[in-house]
């Protein structure tokens, strides 16, 4: 099973642009259901055997996303409803990052305890592992030991630079060091200043341009509500709104019966279509923020809560909207670790139903070529 990416708030990384991508798991599983506009009662049905079905004629060019079955790349295509399957690599497969526009994948491997990072082009005519370094780090220190997962595999934007987070701990809930290394000058870069190290990796797109210019069109907003308040007339209910440039104010959670009222929500992802968003309710506090992910249309009439989610939980890049608006997203455990087995839920954009895909813990989008 890969492992990676631990982050404290998951919103941030996972709403955004079209294929964003993140984590999804479950770890006070809710027995609310969504009303939706039928009233039916939401139910998972399975269209895809959980077992690999290896189409020669089928393109990992043609698919939509990749996940893993053991050290087995896997590519699956929503309109065939097929995989085909790369059985190159014999390691372990502990973390990845896709070339920004390409089948070009870096990735880090477990091998002799050791972590090792890896270079596949899967739109090559013979995709080969090529070793790229050994990152001098045993596999034990690059897990967290608050959710058992592997670090992430940071990639600058310019794809020169590759780090991995190490020394976990408990005193901040993270990794205390990163190792960086430079794929240029093919060496490893040092420095006493970890705000330095970290530098290489912050972005340098226009994404807050990009994000000012979508909320001219579409915001949200929630009611105000003061859980310290000791008055006992606060409102039983906490919503969350959508308001569109011209349309007026939409209530996205009039319908949805939670366990614990939400004490706050996190910012929506919208469908390509622009006609569905997903975003988060806080309904509970650990160590970290508790509650589902919620699937709802802009107008407000669907709404559905989606069983075995929780916004605590970040186990790889496992959420995302298709172009035809078909909504991605793992159901996870954190309730019953032992015998739940993680699974790939789709929602196509004509239903109410998630049906089930494959029983694996995450998956990936595929880069768009540029």
């Amino acid at each position: 099973m890969i492992k990676n990416f631990e982050k404290y708030l998951v919103s941030a990384i996972l709403f955004g642009a079209v294929l964003m991508m993140s984590v999804v798991s479950f770890s006070c599983k809710s027995k609310d259901k969504a009303e939706t506009p039928n009233e039916d009662k939401v139910v998972a049905d399975s269209i895809v055997e959980d077992s690999i079905v290896e189409d020669t004629s089928l393109k990992i060019a043609d698919c939509d996303f990749m996940y893993f079955r053991g050290n087995k790349f896997c590519f699956f295509s929503m309109e065939r409803m097929d995989s085909v399957v790369y059985e190159g690599e014999t390691d372990e497969i502990v973390n990845y990052s896709f070339v920004p526009g390409t089948l070009g994948l870096y990735y880090s491997v477990c091998k002799d305890s050791m972590m090792v990072l890896k270079y596949i082009d899967f739109d090559s005519e013979e995709p080969t592992p090529k070793h790229i370094v050994n990152w001098g780090l045993p596999c034990d220190s690059c897990i967290t030991e608050t959710y058992g997962t592997y670090s992430a595999l940071r990639v600058s934007d310019d794809g020169r630079y590759f780090g991995v987070n190490y020394d976990f701990s408990w005193d901040g809930y993270w990794f205390t060091k990163i190792k960086v290394y430079d794929n240029e000058s093919h060496k490893f870069v040092t420095s006493p200043n970890m705000e330095k190290l970290y530098g290489y990796f912050e972005s340098s797109s226009d994404d807050e341009e990009e994000n000012d210019d979508d909320a001219s069109t579409i915001s949200f907003s929630e009611d105000e509500y003061d859980y310290d308040s000791d008055d006992e007339d606060l409102p039983q209910s906490h919503n969350y709104y959508c308001e569109q440039k011209g349309k007026g104010k939409v209530c996205l959670t009039d319908k949805l019966k939670f366990e614990e009222t939400p004490e706050e929500y996190y910012a929506g992802m919208v469908s390509p279509k622009g006609d569905r968003v997903v975003f988060g309710a806080v309904t509970g506090w650990g160590d970290f923020p508790h509650g589902p992910y919620c699937i709802a249309s802009l107008d407000g009439k669907y709404q559905m809560i989606l069983d075995g989610t929780d916004i605590s939980y970040d186990e790889g890049p496992s959420m995302a909207w298709l172009d035809d608006g078909t909504f991605l997203y793992i159901a996870n455990f954190m309730a019953d670790v032992e015998n739940f087995e993680p699974t790939i839920m789709a929602i196509s954009p004509d239903s109410t139903k998630p049906v089930e895909l494959f029983k694996v813990s995450e998956f990936v989008m595929l880069p768009k070529k540029e």
